[in-house]
């Protein structure tokens, strides 16, 4: 039998500056009948020692895990050891005010039918500074189910679903739809608590992306991510042929520097072909695909970065290969001016222009200028940079964005085309360049366009033009890239009239940039679709050039006159599946590493001239 009162359940992972209020919170409640279970979920910060400045109390129980296991987990511990009849909840992040327990209690009581209750909740940040204020409906934060700090509940065996088996950022799927059938829910009109707003709350981070996700909270597993907002992801399923250990005497050891971007599992690539790697990640990745430490897949060894400096002189690399995008190049400067000694290698893709207008322009150009190997997207990236740094003959081409050999399989599928007879083209990802225009051209020449890009309102808006012309569809895993994209006749790259006339001066990213689609088409050996810029210098053109795989138009009616000349297309469609294992980033690796060789003994060399 259950103590008649309340347990409250707070969760806590490094909220040390919020966790006092909170506590004290519960101490002015109008009511005495009720014990607070804290659990530290494996917390970095001083929040240990100020819980230990309550645990003389009686009302406290602490327990602690030594590595974070996520939400679910950490509320089950406490529903395990609760003594009360009524299950309350506040994140240490939250504050109760003082008449909060009283209230719901008073509810609670009314009835037996009456299983859950909550109250309104303020949620409001208003100063001379910022205003943000959450709206509600029935005690309904709009976009939201029922925070924890408003809720109580009876005592139950149910249980919160926990990390190991998916992430969540609806506390609706993690929890309250197992209490639907158990009796009512009650709202009460009540405001006696406040849900804090901050940049940290856990919906917050994964809805900014499972990769800072992942970092904050030191997840070093896959994970099965369902999000409200954006694409659900299976890492479980995605990752399990990259998880083997694969070194027994390591060929290199390669200190990763910054981030891996688009197609991250590529990485392990290296490790396949020898190499031990260890990551010194960026804090705060720049987006979602920015994939930074911990890694779910191979056996990257984390150095953290607040002790990077003495980890370094432990690990002892080889080399240091330090990359990718904007977002890393603070970091990896740091490391090129206090790792002179150890041969270091950067490698760049996005993006020259970003890092002007964001003031880490200096720091790249230094980056290329000092680093032992210069790797660069392509041979027009690497004629623009040497406007403004030295040439050096330690360079290399890649794009680093390349996709993991494993997903260019065998498994084709038959054209669509061959069952309707017209020609069916796919864009996959963001529909840059793609507009209402071209889609309703496309489809008075009897062109489909397929879409694998859920934008809401543009999918709307293009199906309204052409209704029978224009297709949506979900993200497709990678793992069925060929089976899922072999279906169409061609893919989409970005289209842009490009307007520099051959001079590198006049050069844009547009220009520059190979889009991390190209691999994807490749895989499933699409000719690839591109506004012809044949008067100018683009990356792209020149590229597709070189293995006869584009489809070069000026107008949607030169396209579609190509896109149904069906001896010309498969020209193109079997030029690709000839070069598609260029596209990956296995195949560069050997090369790849006999650059890293290459650069360690030129480092060598130098060395010992200074030396001598």
């Amino acid at each position: 039998m259950k103590r008649k009162g309340f347990t409250v359940i707070m969760p806590t992972y490094n909220q040390s500056g919020f966790i006092r209020g909170a506590i004290k919170s519960l101490f002015k409640q109008t009511i005495s009948d009720w014990e607070l279970i804290v659990i530290n979920d494996g917390s970095t910060d001083r929040t240990d020692q100020i819980i230990q400045e309550y645990l003389p109390h009686s009302k406290i129980t602490y327990l602690k895990n030594t590595n974070n296991q996520g939400l679910g987990f950490t509320i089950n511990q406490g529903l395990d050891v609760a003594k009360f009849e009524y299950i309350a909840y506040l994140p240490s992040d939250d504050i109760y005010y003082k008449e909060h327990l009283e209230v719901l209690k008073n509810e609670l009581d009314k009835s037996e039918d009456i299983f859950l209750a909550y109250t309104k909740s303020r949620s409001i940040i208003k100063d001379s500074l910022s205003i943000d204020l959450k709206k509600q409906f029935n005690g309904l934060f709009h976009g939201y189910s029922l925070q924890l700090v408003q809720t109580a509940h009876k005592n139950t065996t149910d249980r919160w679903i926990e990390r190991t088996e998916y992430v969540v950022d609806d506390l609706f799927d993690m929890f309250w739809n197992k209490l639907v059938s158990k009796g009512r829910f009650t709202y009460i009109n009540e405001e006696t608590c406040s849900w804090t707003i901050h940049t940290n709350q856990r919906h917050r981070l994964l809805n900014r992306g499972m990769n800072l996700f992942r970092q904050y909270y030191n997840i070093k597993e896959p994970l099965k991510i369902k999000r409200s907002k954006g694409r659900s992801v299976n890492e479980v399923e995605l990752y399990k042929d990259f998880r083997n250990p694969c070194i027994s005497t390591p060929k290199l050891k390669v200190l990763l520097v910054g981030e891996l971007a688009y197609n991250p599992e590529r990485i392990y690539a290296l490790e396949e072909q020898g190499c031990q790697l260890f990551g010194l990640w960026m804090e705060n990745p720049t987006f979602d695909f920015t994939m930074v430490g911990p890694i779910p897949f191979g056996n990257i060894i984390d150095i953290p970065y607040e002790d990077w400096e003495s980890k370094l002189q432990e690990v002892q690399p080889d080399i240091i290969y330090a990359g990718l995008n904007f977002g890393s190049i603070p970091l990896a400067h740091e490391v090129l001016k206090k790792c002179k000694d150890i041969p270091f290698v950067w490698h760049f893709k996005e993006g020259p222009f970003i890092s002007r207008q964001n003031g880490t322009w200096d720091k790249l150009i230094e980056l290329y200028e000092m680093a032992d190997g210069r790797i660069f997207l392509s041979k027009e990236s690497k004629e623009w940079y040497e406007q403004f740094i030295k040439p050096s003959d330690t360079t290399f081409i890649l794009d680093g964005d390349l996709p993991k050999g494993t997903y260019f399989t065998s498994d084709f599928s038959k054209c669509l085309s061959e069952l309707d007879g017209e020609i069916h083209t796919v864009v996959i990802g963001r529909p840059i360049g793609i507009d209402e225009n071209i889609i309703r051209e496309l489809a008075s020449h009897k062109v489909h366009l397929h879409l694998y890009h859920m934008e809401i309102s543009f999918n709307k808006r293009a199906k309204k033009i052409a209704p029978k012309y224009f297709h949506a569809h979900p993200y497709c895993d990678p793992k069925n890239w060929v089976k899922e994209f072999s279906r169409y006749d061609a893919g989409w790259l970005h289209p842009f009239e490009s307007n520099n006339y051959g001079d590198l001066l006049k050069v844009g990213w547009d220009d520059l940039n190979l889009p991390a689609r190209m691999s994807t088409l490749a895989a499933a050996g699409l000719p690839m679709i591109q506004k012809d810029n044949s008067e100018h210098i683009v990356a792209m053109q020149s590229q597709l050039q070189e293995y006869n795989a584009g489809v070069f138009y000026k107008e949607m009616e030169d396209l579609a006159t190509k896109l149904y000349n069906k001896k010309e297309m498969e020209l193109i469609r079997n030029n690709i599946l000839t070069n598609k294992d260029k596209f990956s980033f296995d195949y560069h690796v050997p090369e790849l590493i006999r650059f890293f060789e290459s650069v360690i003994k030129l480092k060598q060399r130098k060395t010992c001239t200074r030396i001598y």
